[in-house]
C-alpha cells in the first residue's frame, strides 16, 4: 500500500466517478482504475461499488475511508514538519494574553527573544484581552497558538515562567497613602471595588480576604483593572490590583499587601496534541528552556 493509492482511493471517495478523480489528480481513468484494482487485491475486500452511474462506497470502503484519511493527514503534518525544520527560523506566532502583562511580562519575554538575532524573521503576533476565559477560548479554538495566564487550562503543557504582585490602590489623600505596607485587617469595613465575579482577580482577592477571616465591603464590581484604578483614585472604593497595572499610575498610592496570597503565578501554554507551526513550536521551546528552571 503507497501514499498514491491512499490519496486516489479518498478522491475517489470524494467525487464517486473515475472520470472526475481522474481529471482532479491529472492522470488517466484506466490508470486510477489499475491502483484501485492493486489496492483492493491487497486489502482483498472490494471498496468501491461500479455502476453506470459512477461508484459508491462499500461497507469495506467506508470502514477504511476514515483511516485513510488519518494517514494522508499525519503524512502531510510530518512533511511540512520537516521542510519547515529544513527552513531558516521563521514564520509567525499568534499569542494572547492577558493585558496587565503588557507593562512587563511581554517586553521582557520578546527582549529575551529578539536578542538572539537567529530569531529576527520569526513574526510574533499578540492579542491582549482582559479576562483568563477569553485567554482559554481564543487558545482552544485556534486563534492563538500559545497563551499567556494566570493558569493552567485544561489539556496543555504549561509552563510557570512567572509571578505576579497584587498591591492595595488607595486614593492620595486617604488615612493610609503614607503607608508602604498594611494589612487587610487595617481596611476591613472599606469600600471596595472588585473586578468582575467569576473573574481570575476576583477570585484571588476573595481568598486574600478569606485567609484573614474578613469579608470584603464590595461596593461595585468593574470589568478591567483601569477602571478598578480610576475608581480608588476618585475615592469611590479601594481595589487590589496587579502591581504592574498602577505602578506607573500617579493619581493613587500604592500599598503593598501582607497576604500570602498577594502573588499569583503566570503561566504560558499550548494545547497538547494539536499542530501548531514550526515557529510557534520553537519559541515555546525557547520558554521552556528559558523559564522552566526559574524559581
Amino acid at each position: 500500500m503507497t501514499t498514491r493509492q491512499i490519496l486516489f482511493f479518498i478522491t475517489l471517495a470524494r467525487y464517486g466517478s473515475f472520470t472526475k478523480a481522474a481529471d482532479e489528480l491529472y492522470m488517466t481513468q484506466p490508470g486510477l482504475s489499475y491502483a484501485i484494482k492493486q489496492l483492493e487485491a491487497e486489502l482483498d475486500v472490494p471498496l468501491f461499488n461500479r455502476n453506470d452511474k459512477g461508484v459508491s462506497l462499500t461497507r469495506f470502503g467506508e470502514t477504511f475511508l476514515p483511516y485513510a484519511e488519518r494517514i494522508l493527514s499525519q503524512i502531510e503534518a510530518a512533511s511540512g514538519a520537516i521542510a519547515e525544520q529544513k527552513a531558516p527560523l521563521a514564520g509567525k506566532v499568534n499569542i494572547i494574553y492577558i493585558v496587565t502583562f503588557t507593562v512587563d511580562i511581554i517586553p521582557n519575554m520578546l527582549r529575551e527573544f529578539y536578542s538572539d538575532e537567529r530569531h529576527s524573521q520569526i513574526d510574533i503576533r499578540l492579542t491582549a484581552v482582559q479576562t483568563t476565559s477569553e485567554v482559554v477560548e481564543q487558545l482552544k479554538n485556534g486563534k492563538a497558538d500559545i497563551c499567556l495566564s494566570y493558569n493552567k487550562p485544561e489539556n496543555t503543557e504549561s509552563i510557570r515562567i512567572s509571578e505576579q504582585e497584587l498591591v492595595l490602590a488607595v486614593p492620595k489623600d486617604h488615612a493610609l497613602a503614607q503607608r508602604e505596607a498594611v494589612s487587610l485587617r487595617e481596611i476591613e469595613g472599606e469600600p471596595m471595588v472588585f473586578c468582575l465575579s467569576g473573574s481570575q482577580l476576583y477570585k484571588q482577592t476573595l481568598r486574600m480576604f478569606e485567609h484573614d477571616r474578613i469579608s470584603p465591603n464590595i461596593k461595585l464590581c468593574t470589568h478591567d483593572c483601569s477602571a478598578m484604578i480610576a475608581y480608588a483614585s476618585l475615592g469611590i472604593g479601594l481595589s487590589i490590583v496587579p502591581h504592574a497595572a498602577v505602578f506607573q499610575n500617579d493619581s493613587v498610592h500604592i500599598c503593598h499587601i501582607d497576604n500570602p496570597y498577594r502573588l499569583r503565578d503566570i503561566y504560558i501554554s499550548r494545547l497538547q496534541n494539536h499542530n501548531i507551526s514550526h515557529a510557534a513550536q520553537y519559541f515555546f521551546k525557547f520558554c521552556r528552556e528559558r523559564y522552566s528552571s526559574r524559581p
